[in-house]
Order: structure tokens, then C-alpha cells, then sequence
């Protein structure tokens, strides 16, 4: 982790890596109170499930400063979670660029798949030829179908599109399994091959269509599921922990900050509209927390360099994820200018501390058009800036649309609902024993 260049430059002090989190996440309060059962129904075992998150490996290891996004986030709070009841048994199947192997983190057991050359190639690269991809593929391929069996799990989940999604989903059906795909965003079910690039980018929707259930995290991604794939979708909310009185008690040194961005330095997440933002508000003080993709250096460097050029603003890189609900806490409101979300995890955030939210153009199921859970710009960098301004300027404004955003949150997003929901789904796709599985 390291601060980053901005006209006020904050120093951020190394931190010991936290312990695992599932020692003191809210997850659903398994053996408290009573006893719960080991055994998943007609099973006479717990229930396997293997959460498949490539690039979540530094959610794991925070040491490491990995970059990761909000799916792989989500996907650690769903297996962390999990993982406390005794009826589960989790493994998380993720990536790594050395080291390969299995390790435990609290009751989860880790394996770690040895990463390889990207079969697409690099970002910005020529893209290889058919046959070097089809090579690239069938290796991948035989590679997954031994750590499957390996895993023997009963359930897998993954989230986002890709080729993978189609490999997943046929490796479930000959393995006489069950896997759920979980939109990471609207771009998964807006588009004919979601995110997924490549030769093999066909596959995605293949997965989409064979996988035994779709979870959306909005129903405006359950109407696009249902307009371009035929089917139901699984209404399952972005989950998030409810802030905690230990994070309440906590100060940070931006107590007077006015406006927020946070987000990868992604070209999906156009910090250059936040930058923009910035310069045309310059008596107010603002910060950028940017999380560095080493696939996009040169977004990262044209940020620094256009940061140090504005007086009011300060750059963060790499803050941990534990540090995030101090700034939220300290601002008042919270700027997204992203091309597309599923539905973001800085809103529930921001939402569950009574935040409003200010969007360029994401606007998940209308709840900014109707003043839920902040304004939304419909695209208008001007009309961006009118709102967040009309924020600024207007405490009785922001503090009514502060409470609704905070009820909605308490009530859709508590991690304890998410779980609970997976754990339903969990039940109708397993029901108990091998009459459950195909």
C-alpha cells in the first residue's frame, strides 16, 4: 500500500495484516444459542461448496497488496460467511502467480491454482492466433476438470462473465454437480457475451443458459437476464457487514473532506470524470482512493499526474479495505462515475453510514432517480456537478436522503440476509443426497 501523488498527500501507515476476518465478521451467528446441525439434510455431511474467485487471492492475503474488485469482494463475504455454519464445508479455488498449492484461512480451506500465460494475451497485446488459443483453452480445460474432481464440491458459484463461465457450467453437468452464476454486473446480462473476450467469448452465454441458477443483484439485471436469455433469475442483494461500534470510534485526519471517489483505477470506472469534477469545485476538499491495476499502468500514471495539478484534492493508492468506512464516515457525499456496476459495494456503504450517493450514470433499479439512496446525473458531467454541489450547500437535503438511503440498506443489504438467501438457494438446489444431483 502506498499514498499516492495529489496536491495534499496523505501518509498512510503501514499496517500488520489483519487476522482473518471470519473470527469477527457478522456473518449469521452459527452455533450461537443452541445447537446447529453439522449435516446438510439428507446428505449425512456438510454441504460442499467451492467459490470460485480467480482474482480474490488478496482479500486472503492483505499482506500482499493484490488488487481485486467488488464481485471478488462479495464472493469473499458470501464464502467467509458460510464458512461459520457447520453444514458447510467451503473451499475457495483462487489464483496465484507463485506458490501454488492449499491453505487455510479460519475454517476455509484455500486452493491455489497456479496462474497461467493469458491465453488472450496481454492488455493492448495482438490477439493470438485460433490455434494458440484453442492449445491455451484445452490446457486450461484439463487442468479445471482435475481440481473439480479434486474438490468434489456439491455447489460451485461464480461471479462475472467470461469464457471460464461456460467451461464451469459444462464441467458441473459431467460431473453431475450444481453451479450458480452470479451477475457481477449489468454488463454480464446487457450484452451478448457480457465482459468476455476472446475467440472463446461464445461460451459465456453457454454458461449463463447452463448454469442450474443465475443470481442478479437488481431486478433491472433480472429483466435483462429475462429478455436475453429466456429465464428467472435469483433476486439476491449485495450484501454488506453493518458498521460496527469499533469503526464508529475510529478518526481519520480528513475529518473536513466534502466529496469522495473510490474505486480501481479502471478505464470502466472513469476516475478522469471525477478528476474533472474536482476542477470545477475547487473551494471544496475532495479525495480520490484509487486501488492500482497492474493491467492499466498508464491510467494510473495520467491520474498522478493530472492530481498534483489540483490543489484541493487528495490522492490515496492501495488504502486496505479496512480503512475505507473511516472516509465514508468522513464525508458528505460519495462520487461514482463507472460506465456500468452490478450493484456497487461503496453504495451499500455508503448508504448503511447515511451517506448520499452522487452517480454520473449508474443508477441500479431507479434508486438514485428516486432519491433513495443519493442523485444520479444520467450521464451529464454538468448535471454531476449541480447535484453534488445541491448536496453540499444543502445539509436538510442531504440528511433526508441520507435516512432513506440508511433504511433502505439496513433493510436489503445486511450480509446476514445474503447469506441467508444463498443458504435458501443452497437448500433447493441440494436438497439432500444423490437423488438432488443429476
Amino acid at each position: 500500500m502506498s499514498p499516492a501523488m495529489g496536491a495534499a498527500v496523505s501518509d498512510i501507515p503501514q499496517m500488520e495484516a489483519p487476522g482473518p476476518a471470519w473470527m469477527d465478521s457478522p456473518g449469521t451467528g452459527y452455533g450461537r444459542g443452541g445447537e446447529t446441525p453439522r449435516s446438510w439434510g439428507g446428505l449425512g455431511r456438510p454441504l460442499k461448496v467451492c467459490v470460485i474467485s480467480p482474482l480474490g487471492y488478496g482479500l486472503y492475503r492483505p499482506d500482499l497488496g493484490r488488487p481485486f474488485g467488488g464481485a471478488e469482494l462479495q464472493l469473499y463475504w458470501l464464502a467467509t460467511s458460510l464458512a461459520q455454519n457447520p453444514a458447510c464445508a467451503v473451499t475457495v479455488l483462487t489464483t496465484v502467480e507463485r506458490d501454488p498449492g492449499e491453505e487455510q484461512y479460519g475454517p476455509l480451506r484455500l486452493i491455489k491454482r497456479q496462474a497461467g500465460k493469458r491465453v488472450g494475451g496481454a492488455p493492448g497485446a495482438e490477439p493470438v492466433g485460433w490455434l494458440t488459443a484453442l492449445r491455451g483453452y484445452g490446457s486450461a480445460y484439463v487442468e479445471m476438470r482435475r481440481l473439480f474432481r479434486a474438490i468434489d464440491a456439491d455447489l460451485y458459484i461464480h461471479a462475472g462473465s467470461g469464457a471460464e463461465v461456460g467451461v464451469y457450467a459444462w464441467l458441473c453437468r459431467r460431473l453431475n454437480t450444481r453451479f450458480v452464476f452470479v451477475v457481477a454486473s449489468t454488463a454480464d446480462v446487457d450484452r451478448s457475451c457480457g465482459t468476455a473476450t476472446g475467440p472463446f467469448r461464445w461460451l459465456s452465454p453457454l454458461g449463463i443458459r447452463w448454469a442450474d441458477a443465475v443470481v442478479c443483484r437488481t431486478q433491472d439485471q433480472q429483466r435483462l437476464l429475462g429478455q436475453r436469455f429466456g429465464r428467472d433469475g435469483v433476486l439476491i442483494r449485495t450484501g454488506h457487514p453493518l458498521p460496527s461500534a469499533q469503526h464508529a470510534a475510529r478518526s481519520t485526519q480528513h475529518s473536513k473532506s466534502s466529496v469522495l471517489w473510490i474505486g480501481r483505477l479502471h478505464p470502466v470506472k472513469q476516475p478522469e470524470r471525477f478528476l474533472d469534477l474536482v476542477e470545477r469545485m475547487p473551494d471544496h476538499p475532495c479525495v480520490m482512493i484509487g486501488m492500482r491495476d497492474p493491467a492499466h499502468v498508464e491510467l494510473t500514471r495520467a491520474v498522478e499526474r493530472r492530481a498534483v495539478r489540483l490543489r484541493n484534492l487528495t490522492l490515496i493508492q492501495d488504502l486496505p479495505r479496512e480503512r475505507v468506512e473511516d472516509y465514508l464516515r468522513a464525508t458528505k457525499v460519495l462520487v461514482n462515475t463507472s460506465v456500468y456496476e452490478g450493484f456497487s459495494n461503496t453504495f451499500v456503504q455508503a448508504a448503511m453510514l447515511g451517506v448520499p450517493v452522487c452517480s454520473l450514470t449508474v443508477d441500479p433499479d431507479g434508486l438514485l432517480t428516486r432519491r433513495v439512496l443519493g442523485l444520479c446525473a444520467g450521464g451529464s458531467g454538468t448535471l454531476l456537478t449541480a447535484s453534488v454541489q445541491s448536496l453540499l450547500v444543502s445539509d436538510r437535503q442531504r440528511r433526508e436522503i441520507g435516512r432513506r438511503a440508511m433504511a433502505h440498506a439496513l433493510s436489503h443489504h445486511d450480509l446476514r440476509r445474503m447469506t441467508a438467501e444463498f443458504t435458501m438457494l443452497a437448500h433447493q438446489l441440494v436438497p439432500g443426497g444423490q437423488e438432488a444431483r443429476r
